[in-house]
């Protein structure tokens, strides 16, 4: 990714790009070596309070508390390409007892920007629920920036912390840690720029809507579908299955109609989906799909009574 601006990063007049995206919410086999905030949300996560990000990355925990919603960490790929204009449905997926996977739609949303993460920490809109933002792995140090997941079990920080918030255009991932090994040796970097050696960090920070009619953030979002493992998932919610992975596969050049990826090495199964339509009817389906979970929010019923099997993957590994 190279560096753009706000308007650079705008989707092409008159098309969006819409992603069905997953994130993990697992309940916790223990809250040893968590702390601080961190805590907080497994804790919130364990109880059952909503299907929460393990990281709260998207930062829904923020969202919900009236903070921006955010995504700074994980999926690197998605965040470094997804423009400002993008629509995006968000599902959580749990692990249940006996190896089923559970699917849960928890909001619709739109970009309305893309910072660096370092934005998190001097940006006044940020300011208020700062110190409820645990998707950032820097904080200012002294003359810099220090790498900080101390909040966190070692299983749950992320070795590539750098890769994931840096600019590296062209660049493989070895020659990147070749490069900044000294940086990842410090655990921290200067102020300095990239024209004299220091290190460029990417505008991969995204920010979304959590207002109507460009977002919805369900209160008690719906279950939608139980996969096994190497199936594809079967959704109970026909509507809501219709106008997320039906209407994907209508213009997805693969015809993709699941979120659940069937390969032998079962890494990276949660592959994001990401299509094209026309704006005007974008802004329309996104209008629809709200609409939609609301209904499903309120009539919300649980077709699985499995719990949930202890936490056993560590953040952000591809799944």
């Amino acid at each position: 990714m190279t560096a753009q601006t706000n308007s650079e990063m705008r989707e092409k007049p008159n098309v969006t790009s819409v992603y069905l995206l997953c994130f993990q919410s697992q309940k916790p086999a223990s809250l040893d070596g968590a702390n601080r905030q961190f805590l907080v949300v497994e804790i919130a996560i364990k109880e059952g309070l909503w299907p929460y990000d393990n990281g709260d990355d998207p930062s829904f925990y923020v969202a919900i508390k009236g903070g921006l919603l955010t995504w700074g960490v994980c999926r690197q790929e998605v965040r470094n390409s997804i423009s400002v204009g993008s629509i995006a449905a968000f599902f959580s997926f749990t692990e249940m007892t006996g190896g089923d996977v559970l699917y849960r739609l928890c909001a619709v949303t739109t970009v309305i920007d893309k910072v660096e993460i370092r934005a998190l920490h001097t940006n006044d809109r940020f300011a208020r629920f700062r110190d409820l933002y645990i998707n950032s792995v820097i904080r200012p140090a002294k003359d810099g920036w220090r790498y900080d997941e101390s909040d966190r079990p070692v299983s749950q920080r992320h070795r590539d912390w750098l890769w994931r918030i840096a600019e590296h255009s062209g660049v493989t991932q070895t020659r990147f840690d070749k490069r900044y090994q000294r940086v990842y040796e410090q655990e921290r970097f200067d102020h300095a720029a990239a024209t004299d050696g220091g290190v460029m960090l990417a505008k991969n920070y995204v920010v979304f809507s959590t207002e109507e009619p460009e977002a919805y953030i369900s209160s008690n979002p719906p279950e939608v579908a139980i996969a096994r493992k190497g199936e594809h998932e079967k959704w109970s919610q026909k509507a809501l299955q219709s106008l997320t992975v039906g209407t994907a596969s209508q213009f997805h050049s693969s015809r993709r109609d699941y979120l659940r990826v069937v390969n032998s090495s079962g890494r990276n199964v949660h592959r994001h989906i990401r299509f094209v339509m026309p704006t005007d009817q974008a802004v329309a389906w996104r209008g629809e799909l709200i609409r939609a979970l609301k209904r499903a929010t309120k009539t919300r019923t649980h077709f699985s009574q499995r719990p949930p099997a202890a936490s056993k993957t560590v953040c952000c590994t591809p799944r």
